[in-house]
């Protein structure tokens, strides 16, 4: 579900998410982000094995990101962002977590 990798020569580290991301695995998924927000000047998070998302994944996320910002370190996506995540932020109202000033935007370029 959760697969974490580091490029040490960069301070890149990806987490690959997949299956099921809901309520029902928050605190793995919180306890997964927190573990590579440490390792990781740069962290990158790979949806495309994600089947199924809910708010709560969504929130964790948002709250990386502003973590990770606040430390001056960043949060990206990679890989393909299937179109039901995207749906799923625009529904939400996620598309502006960091903030509507915000320039480096979890969402921006993703959601349109």
């Amino acid at each position: 579900m959760f697969h974490f990798s580091m490029d040490n020569a960069r301070s890149v580290g990806v987490l690959s998410l997949s299956g099921d991301l809901t309520i029902r695995n928050a605190a793995e998924f919180k306890e997964a982000m927190a573990n590579a927000m440490d390792q990781a000047n740069q962290l990158e998070i790979n949806m495309t094995e994600v089947e199924r998302i809910d708010l709560t994944t969504l929130q964790i996320l948002c709250s990386a990101h502003r973590t990770l910002l606040k430390k001056g370190k960043s949060l990206a996506l990679s890989g393909t962002v299937p179109a039901f995540i995207r749906e799923t932020v625009q529904q939400a109202g996620f598309a502006d977590c960091a903030g509507e000033n915000e320039t480096s935007g979890l969402w921006k370029g993703v959601t349109n």
